[in-house]
């Protein structure tokens, strides 16, 4: 579980270049939840998330993970950045080794690991992914397309065998289908390996897909937390942050302002297909 109480950022504090990122957040995040986290630019998104894994120290609050405070004195924050780990965007632009099993290994290889666990892990992070450990493996990272260099980033991640996963615009740069593949991807994982996972993306769409609760940040602030059919029946407070609602959703709101009695809080073509059915033909 990871607890955030009235966290505070300033970056640049004490200077004339100070620029407040965060304004008293405060969160819980219960093991195994899928959430998303949404915000206009510059509203806090990233600070935050960095905050959870202990790359950015907050000017003031505190952040807990399973009941330790990772800003304390003794506070182990490598081993929290085990437990919390961060894929961010163009992720594969990280990638740098000879050869994709390298790469994977390389975070297990500097925990001081053995090298038959090492080995063990690289091969289950790369099936975990999609790849063929055998045929990856010993590859160049370099030779591969984005969207197999962006699973191998996301194996070498999942070789530390983090508990929370966040990933920060994962499909950003994929084309349709690549998207659609690694959002499958990001939920087998959830269901697989019992993950929490936090999804930063400006794709409404995408977040309906994969989440069940939404967290809104404006300003630095939480403006909205709940389940995600929940958030998104809100459209004109998320219009008003030029957030905007799934394109489903879009539809449905307006039929329902011409007059047909629809449901709102629907994602899916089959949902909003058998929504209207529904009240087009009723029983």
């Amino acid at each position: 579980m990871i607890e955030v109480r009235d966290v505070h950022h300033v970056y640049l504090r004490d200077s004339p270049l100070a620029a407040v990122a965060l304004r008293g957040i405060s969160l819980t995040i219960p093991d195994g939840e899928r959430i998303g986290l949404i915000g206009p630019t510059g509203s806090g998104k990233s600070t935050l998330v960095q905050t959870l894994n202990a790359l950015i120290r907050p000017t003031s609050g505190t952040v807990s993970v399973d009941g330790e405070d990772i800003f304390a004195p003794k506070a182990d924050r490598r081993r929290v950045r085990q437990k919390v780990a961060l894929l961010f965007q163009y992720a594969e632009q990280q990638l740098f080794e000879e050869t994709v099993a390298k790469d994977v290994a390389f975070g297990p290889r500097n925990l001081g690991l053995p090298e038959d666990e090492i080995a063990t892990r690289v091969h289950e992070a790369l099936q975990s992914v999609g790849l063929d450990p055998d045929r990856f493996g010993p590859r160049s990272p370099f030779t591969l397309s984005g969207g197999e260099m962006r699973r191998v980033a996301l194996a070498g991640v999942l070789a530390m065998s983090p508990q929370v996963l966040i990933l920060d615009e994962p499909t950003a740069g994929l084309d349709p289908q690549g998207k659609a593949e690694f959002l499958q991807l990001i939920l087998r994982l959830h269901a697989q390996r019992q993950l929490t996972v936090i999804l930063i993306n400006h794709s409404m769409d995408e977040i309906a897909q994969t989440t069940e609760r939404v967290i809104v940040l404006d300003a630095g602030r939480v403006v909205m937390d709940g389940p995600t059919r929940q958030i998104f029946a809100r459209a004109e407070e998320l219009e008003h942050l030029h957030l905007g609602i799934p394109q489903t959703a879009q539809i449905l709101h307006r039929l329902r302002a011409r007059g047909l009695p629809v449901r709102t809080d629907l994602f899916t073509l089959e949902e909003a297909r058998a929504e209207v059915l529904r009240v087009l033909r009723p029983a």
